[in-house]
């Protein structure tokens, strides 16, 4: 989901009677956990804990991604210092450097966000 494309408000919780339900910072409901209105037994086992989950991440996800930016921006620094100095190249961690932004780069990718 791109940066454009707007969705409920967070915080999103799951303070609900019904366990399969995550509701929105005004108490509307924002989706279910439950997979199946005709089988109320369907994923019984586990539909909390997932409703769980996915309020745990949607709320930390902004803050992951700041977090995530800064630290890209950190090894970036890091790495110029390192490689840019006469007394130490130290060429396994520059490499490491770069791998970590890597994945980093990556995960900005998959949720189709700009870095």
């Amino acid at each position: 989901m791109g940066e454009n494309v707007k969705h409920t408000p967070t915080p999103w919780n799951t303070n609900s009677p019904d366990e399969t339900l995550i509701l929105g910072p005004d108490r509307q409901i924002v989706a279910t956990t439950l997979q199946d209105e005709e089988d109320y037994q369907a994923n019984y086992d586990t539909r909390a804990a997932d409703a769980e989950l996915i309020v745990k991440a949607v709320n930390a996800h902004d803050e992951a991604l700041a977090t995530l930016r800064e630290a890209y921006t950190a090894l970036a620094f890091a790495f110029n210092r390192i490689q840019g100095s006469a007394r130490s190249r130290d060429g396994e961690l520059c490499q490491t450097f770069g791998k970590v932004r890597g994945r980093i780069e990556n995960v900005f990718r998959k949720v189709g966000v700009p870095l």
